[in-house]
């Protein structure tokens, strides 16, 4: 149990061990589970917004300034982000599909792997 803990830590919210990111190992406090993530993220924006309780007071006058002044802005953007993403070729489809399939596999399992690639769409199944 102790050799569990050293690798694992225990999340705050649902109490359940995990293996923490190696980048923030130090500092994370959730698991990866999406409530704990949520529940982390809510505590966190209510001390910063507890913190700092002025900093949305005042800017919807200077942002709208700034928007007279450039009218324009956010249309231009727009249109250079769509010409961005329309420089982007699409990606060639999967042509051929190689599955390596366990000696000891049961037909009926192979044939839902085959099932589930062909549900998926990420490839095909030719038969023989």
């Amino acid at each position: 149990m102790e050799s569990i803990q050293r690798e694992q830590k225990r999340c705050v919210y649902c109490g359940r061990y995990y293996k923490p990111d190696p980048r923030t190992r130090k500092t994370q406090k959730s698991c990866p589970e999406a409530a704990c993530r949520a529940k982390r993220k809510r505590q966190s924006q209510r001390k910063w917004t507890e913190a700092n309780p002025d900093y949305f007071q005042g800017r919807y006058e200077k942002v709208k300034q700034w928007r007279e002044r450039h009218p324009d802005y956010q249309r231009l953007w727009r249109k250079r982000v769509r010409e961005i993403q329309d420089k982007i070729p699409p990606p060639e489809p999967v042509r051929r599909m190689v599955f390596v399939i366990p000696e000891k596999m049961l037909q009926s399992e192979i044939q839902d792997e085959i099932r589930l690639v062909r549900q998926s769409g990420c490839g095909f199944y030719v038969p023989g």
